[in-house]
């Protein structure tokens, strides 16, 4: 049980997240938030198209920068790499800059290796908040509205020229995790993702053209 929390904190801390045993920061059981009343609510019509859409494209490869605002750190902490996707369920984080870090989630699995140390690896059904990770990053990539429904309540605002889709808590684990998920794009394409950490702590990915 150790070596798996300590693979998910690696895994999570790769993608700008922690898991909450590791990070007395971390807010250790935040409740679920009330679902939002479907009178004032954003358009969640919206908000599955832009996942359809999202999911028609079957590989990615793209640059990436990324900032991580920390509250314990002065400045902020700046990486940038690769992101590769494709079908079946397969996402990299290769982050090449400061230094060489591999993030792979790969169907049911989740590896994580620095520099020249062999990788670690664990399977995602042996941990709820790599679970987690692997929806809220894979499945908007892959058009999965069920799995995104199943941690959160999906809101947008927008429309295919410039949209921005809100990831709103609805699960325990999830919350636990994070506060909110951002996402702003064009048509079918990511260009920002946004994490406010249940600790305060944000991470901006800028997924360059």
């Amino acid at each position: 049980m150790r070596r798996v929390q300590q693979i998910c904190a690696a895994a999570l801390v790769a993608c700008g997240l922690t898991c909450g045993v590791n990070d007395a920061r971390a807010t250790p059981a935040a409740p679920s938030p009330a679902a939002p009343d479907p009178a004032t609510a954003p358009d969640r019509a919206l908000a599955r198209e832009i996942i359809t859409r999202l999911g028609q494209v079957p590989e990615r490869t793209r640059p990436f920068h990324e900032t991580r605002e920390i509250a314990a750190l002065t400045r902020p902490l700046v990486t940038s790499g690769v992101l590769i996707f494709h079908r079946p369920a397969y996402l990299r984080q290769s982050t090449l800059v400061p230094h060489h870090e591999e993030m792979i989630l790969d169907g049911n699995a989740a590896s994580i290796q620095r520099g020249t140390d062999s990788a670690h690896v664990v399977a995602l059904d042996q941990s709820p908040a790599l679970a987690v990770l692997a929806t809220t990053l894979r499945a908007p990539l892959e058009g999965d509205i069920a799995a995104l429904e199943r941690y959160y309540t999906l809101s947008a605002t927008g429309d295919d020229r410039a949209w921005m889709l809100v990831m709103t808590p609805s699960d325990p684990d999830a919350a636990r995790l994070v506060r909110t998920v951002s996402l702003w794009g064009r048509n079918n394409a990511i260009d920002r993702l946004r994490v406010v950490l249940a600790n305060g702590d944000v991470q901006t990915l800028t997924i360059d053209p």
